[in-house]
């Protein structure tokens, strides 16, 4: 489950990226992206109940890598990902 302080969105100004993603997460039912079983609002808070996915996201992959760049093997792959994702 993907909690969420409604506050916190408010102030840094990702209020409208949150229900986007909400949004796309409704309307989409794909291998590459986790699936949403729930959504609901609790106090402050919005709530996400959706499938497990380990790891990061490529955001915090990205800010990890030596310089922030990604090698070209990894380019490769996650383009590729892309392109199957398209498909």
């Amino acid at each position: 489950m993907k909690v969420v302080d409604n506050e916190a969105l408010t102030m840094k100004k990702k209020v409208q990226r949150a229900k986007t993603e909400r949004k796309i997460l409704k309307m989409l039912d794909h291998l590459f992206l986790p699936t949403l079983y729930a959504e609901f609002e609790a106090l402050h808070f919005s709530c996400i109940v959706m499938e497990y996915c380990s790891g990061n996201d490529l955001h915090s992959f990205h800010n990890i890598q030596p310089h922030k760049r990604f090698s070209l093997n990894s380019i490769r792959f996650y383009a590729a990902e892309v392109l199957v994702a398209l498909e």
